[in-house]
């Protein structure tokens, strides 16, 4: 089966702090023996506003509250492999951050689409949007130059802003996909109250490889006379470490933590100094960047994850730390929640509350060596169902197609009767 991908977020040269979950999807798909192009969408600006953006770099990031800014300009189509997959990395132009393209350029990158689908002798049975803009627009223009296709269009952002960007031509542009896809249950709901129930709707986790799920609770858990916390993260607003430092301080005034911090930010210097300022200097470590290997030897060594984000869509940190058996900590009302059961397989606090995140940390202090390693048994249960695969395969089983190519000739047979 031959499988269009379309997103504006995909691992690149140009962008360290691309989320790579799109591309972990695609990986699976070519691993199950389908033909994957992936056409990612990334905006370009006038050409003004890069020299200003790069002069005042700090106050961009602040403003936009992340590292993830585009200071280099794109000036045309830019292709790679990666893991095998083909990506193609097209320019489209806006004015404005946060605003959406105009339709002339909407029908222009659809018809660029189209035509690098016709170079390759590619002419796709499913188109695979992440990311509502410029995606959402452009499905309805593909799908009249590709007419025998089927369209399905996953949400990242919160549901409110669809009416905010395209107005009046909302119910039409969600009437253009044959599938509407969430990363959360909270997602959806919110989906369902603004714009109603409809039947074309589904859930969209991701999932962690395979390798990273380990079969048991390793024995190294819970043992130490101090409890050993990580983070793994963008040092941005909405991941709220700040709220961690304050929450474990209060915690365990007797020092007894370890927290070591993975990832870098334009918050690091103020994370830093509030570390020192709340005397944690010893109990607190800037990891920096790590690979994402070396990440799971970091999870494997801690006793809990802590990761209060909001807003969030779907972390996928949060499964591999469940996979690890680390107790782990998300946020009530954000992707994970509904993955995690409060209490049963893991904790969820409110967000930006360091009261909240204090009880559950004071709940994990308290509690006996056997109810911690129940709890990591039960995460790692959770963990195991959403493997890259498991995932990769349910997604496309969601929207009526055959997971592998196996299945796909049995399918296409049966097309044929």
């Amino acid at each position: 089966m031959r499988l269009l991908v379309l997103t504006s977020e995909y691992p690149n040269q140009h962008n360290v702090h691309a989320t790579p979950v799109v591309h972990y999807f695609a990986k699976e798909w070519l691993l199950l023996g389908h033909e994957v192009m992936v056409m990612h969408s990334r905006s370009v600006f006038p050409a003004p506003y890069y020299p200003l953006a790069r002069a005042a770099k700090s106050l961009v990031k602040k403003a936009f509250k992340t590292d993830n800014i585009p200071f280099q300009r794109l000036k045309g189509p830019e292709q790679c492999v990666l893991d095998g997959v083909e990506v193609t990395t097209m320019p489209i132009f806006k004015v404005f951050p946060h605003v959406r393209f105009g339709e002339g350029v909407i029908r222009q990158h659809a018809e660029a689409i189209a035509a690098r689908c016709r170079e390759s002798g590619f002419v796709p049975d499913l188109i695979i949007c992440h990311f509502l803009n410029p995606q959402l627009p452009l499905i309805s223009e593909l799908k009249r130059l590709f007419p025998l296709a089927k369209a399905s269009l996953v949400i990242h952002e919160d549901p409110a802003i669809i009416s905010s960007l395209f107005g009046a031509r909302t119910p039409t542009l969600l009437d253009s996909c044959d599938f509407l896809g969430f990363r959360h249950a909270g997602m959806m709901a919110s989906f369902v109250d603004k714009y109603g129930e409809r039947a074309n709707l589904f859930m969209c986790p991701s999932g962690v490889p395979e390798q990273y799920l380990l079969d048991a609770v390793p024995d190294t858990k819970f043992r130490t006379p101090h409890l050993t916390v990580c983070f793994v993260g963008m040092l941005i607003p909405l991941k709220n470490v700040d709220v961690l430092l304050h929450a474990l301080n209060e915690a365990f005034p007797d020092k007894a933590f370890r927290l070591r911090i993975v990832g870098e930010g334009f918050l690091r210097q103020s994370l830093e100094g509030l570390t020192v300022s709340l005397g944690l200097t010893d109990c607190v470590r800037f990891e920096g960047r790590m690979s994402r290997d070396a990440v799971q030897e970091v999870l494997a060594e801690s006793d809990v994850f802590s990761m209060v984000s909001s807003p969030e869509a779907f972390g996928l940190s949060y499964i591999e730390a469940m996979g690890k058996g680390c107790l782990t900590i998300g946020t009530k009302g954000q992707g994970i929640d509904g993955f995690i059961v409060d209490g049963e397989n893991g904790f969820l606090c409110q967000p930006r509350d360091v009261a909240s995140l204090k009880a559950v940390l004071t709940k994990i202090r308290e509690a006996t060596w056997e109810q911690r390693r129940t709890m990591a048994e039960a995460a790692q249960r959770t963990a195991a169902a959403l493997s890259d695969r498991n995932v990769a395969e349910r997604y496309l089983e969601v929207l009526g197609f055959p997971s592998s190519m196996t299945a796909d000739a049995a399918f296409r047979r049966q097309e044929k009767k």
